[in-house]
């Protein structure tokens, strides 16, 4: 058993070292697609309300390094959802949208080791964002803006079109702590969720 060791250790630092180094360098990218918001709770001087979107958009830029298998990187990122309807305190079609502005710093791990070429990959990702919320019915509800903490869950698929080149495809769940919007009349606050579901196509170029 114990001339077996040296042999096994020998193995396993050939198979260590047999594992490929992935190149590693700056790169940029650009993404977009559908933004689906969860159903908002809206509490304020008014009765409670719930509102609900249609289905938005998103678009983002992003640029960062590519350490092999980790990247580091920074995203500016838009989102829009025209609002739909309400119920709880009041019922009824609304106008007006939901939008959220974030400028977020992403870690993401790329499971290369399956796949140098088609590879899954995990991310997490805190930052800051600009809520903005219009609600109108039969006059204006609210129409406002706040500064709010962000944070980012992300989980897709990469695949190298060419050794510079990346499409990947990818779902992000993308939420804010609860904004508090000044109110049109009465001059009361009325705090607000956002949490939303994206699922975004991207290009990555890298150096």
């Amino acid at each position: 058993m114990k001339r077996r060791a040296p042999v096994f250790l020998v193995f396993l630092l050939l198979a260590i070292l047999a594992v490929p180094a992935f190149a590693a360098g700056p790169y940029v990218g650009i993404e977009g697609g559908a933004t689906f918001l969860q159903k908002a709770k809206v509490t304020g001087g008014f009765p409670d309300f719930d509102l609900k979107t249609d289905t938005g958009y998103g678009l983002g830029v992003v640029g960062g390094f590519d350490f092999g298998t980790c990247r580091l990187e920074g995203e500016f990122a838009y989102r829009k959802n025209e609002n739909k309807d309400v119920s709880g305190g009041f019922t009824g079609d609304v106008g007006g949208d939901f939008s959220s502005m974030a400028l977020m710093v992403n870690g993401y791990y790329d499971f290369k080791m399956v796949s140098p070429v088609f590879y899954p990959y995990l991310g997490v990702g805190i930052g800051g964002a600009r809520d903005s919320l219009k609600v109108e019915n039969g006059g204006t509800l609210i129409d406002d803006d706040k500064f709010v903490f962000a944070y980012q869950a992300a989980a897709g698929v990469a695949f190298n079109v060419t050794q510079e080149l990346a499409l990947d495809l990818g779902y992000k769940y993308f939420a804010t702590t609860k904004p508090e919007f000044e109110e049109s009349a009465g001059g009361g606050k009325a705090k607000v969720e956002y949490m939303s579901h994206n699922i975004f196509l991207g290009l990555r170029y890298s150096f």
